[in-house]
């Protein structure tokens, strides 16, 4: 994703009240939760229930503009327990994918405590790291291509630019919500990026 993307990106998240915002990262973080029980399949390992129950807590800060501190605390340290520590599974692609979704999670609940818009930023760079990992393992691209080479395969690649036009579009939509309703989260839900389950289990 080349920078004015990002930057055009960032300056919609800005623009959105903060908990349309954070609507905004977890409505992507949802999207992204296939990639996490694709793990937990094949590694047998881990909790998705887990990382569902941050979603559902997060969905209720949402409607409630309001939440309880220690609960946030306790459901974020269980999302710790279940997340992938990449010593313990270096090299797995789908443990790297599971990570991703994690990491996502925890961004949010940052986001619960200080407002500070970065960490929803950082939820939509995670988003396309990820998808740019899967692109790359999918297609196996060489090892020792150069940034500038990457960089250019990956904008050309039909899967990142769907991203860009869903996380655009997206936030588009959220300036004009008054409210944030179910109806929205699953309208956006049917919107997953297109990764194949096969391909995903060869990875790991």
């Amino acid at each position: 994703m080349d920078s004015n993307t990002r930057a055009t990106i960032s300056k919609n998240i800005r623009a959105l009240p903060p908990y349309h915002q954070l609507a905004f990262g977890v409505m992507l973080t949802e999207r992204f939760l296939p990639n996490y029980f694709a793990f937990h399949l094949i590694e047998q390992w881990g909790n998705p229930m887990v990382l569902l129950n941050g979603i559902d807590l997060l969905k209720d800060i949402v409607a409630q503009k309001q939440h309880d501190s220690e609960e946030v605390q306790i459901i974020d340290e269980l999302i710790e327990d279940v997340t992938p520590d990449m010593d313990d599974f270096g090299g797995n692609t789908l443990a790297s994918l599971a990570l991703d979704v994690s990491s996502m999670l925890y961004e949010c609940f940052s986001f619960v405590r200080t407002q500070d818009p970065k960490h929803i930023e950082t939820t939509s760079a995670i988003a396309f790291d990820s998808l740019s990992l899967y692109v790359q393992k999918r297609d196996k691209y060489p090892h020792d291509l150069s940034l500038e080479s990457l960089e250019a395969r990956l904008g050309q690649e039909p899967l990142i630019l769907r991203e860009v036009e869903f996380q655009v579009s997206l936030l588009q939509d959220l300036a004009k919500q008054a409210k944030i309703n179910h109806a929205l989260y699953i309208s956006q839900a049917l919107a997953a990026p297109n990764l194949k389950f096969r391909e995903m289990a060869r990875m790991g």
